[in-house]
């Protein structure tokens, strides 16, 4: 199993009522499906004539280009696990330890045998690593640009819907559908 991570809002105190920090991982059962996914979003990109370097990012694409986008995942095989701190009260802080720690619980309690690349984020990445040691995992875990994986690029998308999906944004409620049935664990926490 294959798995890619990426993470929306920062760790800190809550400067809204309405303040999260989200992370969300996407899991294929094999490369090959990986691969494919990644192929299919390398095309996409060919077909709406956008440079190779071109990065798709839910909070930077239009509406055209987050829609060609969900469009595409919805067809392909992967579960997620999405984890959100929901930081409304002004005195607690939310952590990337504490969203380490529930992640590593809900990937142990399903998928033993994975490997991880999440966007890089050293501090996530060594939050992360600890708690895999902590709980004796030998699972894999390596830290890539964004914009050179297309896969992390689908986790962005993934862990921007759910953010909008918490924040009750309609519209982002609509685009969640297609990966609703993708969820194995959607856990929201109230600091």
């Amino acid at each position: 199993m294959i798995g890619f991570l990426d993470e929306s809002g920062a760790p800190g105190i809550a400067k809204t009522n309405n303040d999260f920090l989200v992370v969300s991982l996407i899991i294929f059962e094999n490369r090959d499906e990986s691969d494919k996914c990644s192929e299919k979003i390398s095309k996409l990109r060919d077909e709406m004539k956008l440079p190779d370097s071109y990065e798709f990012h839910y909070s930077r694409n239009s509406n055209k280009t987050r829609e060609a986008f969900i469009k595409l995942i919805g067809t392909f095989n992967f579960r997620t696990i999405t984890i959100a701190i929901r930081k409304n009260d002004f005195k607690r802080t939310a952590t990337y330890h504490k969203i380490a720690y529930n992640l590593v619980r809900e990937i142990l309690s399903r998928y033993k045998n994975i490997s991880i690349t999440i966007d890089s984020n050293p501090i996530l990445l060594k939050e992360l690593k600890q708690e895999l040691k902590a709980n004796k995992s030998s699972i894999p875990v390596k830290s890539m640009r964004s914009q050179s994986n297309n896969l992390i690029q689908l986790a962005d998308y993934v862990v921007a819907l759910s953010t909008r999906k918490l924040k009750g944004t309609d519209k982002a409620i609509n685009q969640y559908r297609p990966l609703i049935q993708k969820q194995d664990c959607f856990i929201e926490i109230n600091e």
